[in-house]
């Protein structure tokens, strides 16, 4: 294994253990849940093909839901988000871009990295509720969950962004 796999695993571990332990307990007036672990997946770099991508995605979601007992719809929504992050990365950049670059402020701008983060992140929470409610029939709560919840995560990529090494 090279360093930069050893690398990814450790804040692969890092966030998923941040997320099993802190949190997935903390639900803010009973809607708003802060998915941090799919921070991992947005910063994976460009060249990352697409089977890595959705393993990398699947197996972040699965070991949430195992830990916190929910039935694989953190696998379905972030395996969903990784198929279609790659698009998404795509639209927002230029021809020029190098390939191997890592999504973030420095590459994206801090406009740029917004509009990514935020179309991925509401993707994510669009389809873990959908899957978690199994029901469209209560618009509100998913409407209410969904925005609040992509907002918290929105909050904490930007803190984690502002942190970055790759800045």
């Amino acid at each position: 294994m090279n360093s930069r796999t050893l690398i990814r695993m450790r804040s692969f571990l890092l966030l998923a253990l941040v997320q099993v332990l802190i949190f997935s307990r903390i639900h803010l007036f009973g809607y708003a849940t802060a998915c941090v672990y799919i921070i991992f997946i947005l910063k994976l770099p460009r060249h990352t093909t697409r089977n890595e991508l959705l393993l990398w995605s699947f197996f972040s979601g699965l070991i949430v839901d195992v830990f916190c007992n929910t039935p694989g719809i953190n696998a379905a929504a972030a395996t969903a988000m990784g198929f279609m992050r790659n698009t998404v990365l795509a639209t927002l950049t230029h021809k020029g871009m190098p390939e191997d670059f890592v999504p973030g402020v420095k590459t994206l701008k801090w406009g740029g990295y917004i509009l990514y983060a935020l179309v991925c992140i509401a993707t994510f929470f669009t389809i873990l509720f959908m899957l978690e409610l199994f029901t469209i029939n209560y618009p509100g709560i998913l409407l209410l969950s969904t925005a609040s919840s992509t907002l918290l995560t929105m909050l904490f990529a930007i803190v984690a962004e502002c942190f970055s090494r790759t800045r």
